[in-house]
Parts: structure tokens; sequence; C-alpha cells
């Protein structure tokens, strides 16, 4: 009787053991894009048909980047349970890639920024910052460069507010490239024009 009982203690101690040392499952993290393109923006004219999008080490990879500026403006946080589906330099230049329109340049982008930033611990905004080249599509000669920086406000201090903020960013910057490439005329320049 006295073998009985202790065997079964000795099941029941295993058994509660077992329990207590699986590791717990991480949750699966949320994936997102940078959404459907805004109503009408696939019927305006591009003036490229080729984009290039490069990015440093640290943005080579699909994480949602935040920094805590009011408390330590050095430090790179990311959102645990929130992912992009690509490293946003993948995200853009097919955001890029589809707005081309089959014109005359090549638009190279150097990535730069792609964060949420906290000023505050209740109020956060969206930064991008990156430095744009339009290149002959035919010669790949370079006709102007140009760096943006653009931000807007997060609609929540969270990883979702982070990833609408910066799709929106992302759909302004095509605007503004697009605007700046037609403004200093390099579609109508001769060196630009298709041969």
């Amino acid at each position: 009787m006295k073998s009985f009982v202790v065997a079964g203690l000795s099941a029941l101690l295993l058994t509660v053991s077992g329990c207590s040392f699986t590791p717990e499952k991480s949750p699966t993290p949320r994936l997102h894009d940078l959404g459907p393109l805004p109503s009408g923006a696939e019927y305006l004219p591009m003036p490229w048909s080729a984009v290039d999008v490069t990015a440093p080490e640290w943005l080579k990879n699909d994480r949602i980047h935040y920094r805590l500026v009011y408390s330590d403006s050095t430090r790179v946080g990311v959102y645990t349970l929130d992912r992009w589906v690509a490293p946003p330099s993948e995200l853009l230049a097919l955001r890029f890639g589809t707005s081309g329109d089959g014109g005359p340049l090549r638009v190279r982008i150097e990535l730069q920024a792609f964060e949420q930033i906290f000023e505050q611990p209740d109020s956060a905004k969206a930064v991008m910052r990156f430095r744009v080249s339009v290149h002959e599509l035919r010669s790949r000669n370079r006709l102007a460069e140009r760096t943006f920086e653009l931000s807007t406000i997060s609609p929540s201090p969270d990883a979702a507010g982070a990833v609408v903020s910066l799709a929106d960013l992302a759909d302004d910057a095509i605007e503004r490239v697009r605007l700046w490439i037609e403004g200093t005329d390099l579609v109508n320049e001769p060196s630009a024009r298709p041969r």
C-alpha cells in the first residue's frame, strides 16, 4: 500500500511539474502591409517606370520601429505583436512600382527613417525620411536629387497608429516625388525623353 501511495504521489508530481515547465506559445504577430492604394491614385500619371528602394541594415527587417524621445531618444524599440509583411523598402518599392505609369524615368530611393516617434507617452507621430534621385531610364544618368522628411500625427499611440500613419506617409511620399519631378520639368527635358 505504501509503495502504491508513493508511486501515485510521484506520478502526480511529474504531471504538475510537466505542466509548469511547458513553454507557453507566443501569440502570432499581426501582419500589416500599406493597405490599398488611395481612391483614384491608380489613375494619376507617374513619370517613372522603374523604382529601386534601398535601406540601412536596421530597416532591412519586418519590424515596426518606434522611439521614445521623451525618455531615451537614442533607443529604438520594436512592437512585438505587430509586424510588416515585408521590410519597408520592399513595401515602398511595390507601392511606387504600382503607381508608375511607364514614364521615361527611373527613381532611386534611399530610405533613412521609417518609424513612429513618441514625444509624450500619449502622443506619437510617424516620420519618414528618404533621399530620392531621378535617372534617365535608358542611360541611367542622374538628373536630380533631393531629400524629403515627412511626418504625420499617428491616430493612436500604439502599433495600429504606427501602421496607419506610416502607410499614409508612403502614399504622401509618392505624391511629393511626383510633384517635385513635374515641377523640375525633368520629363520634358530632351535627355529624359525616350529614344
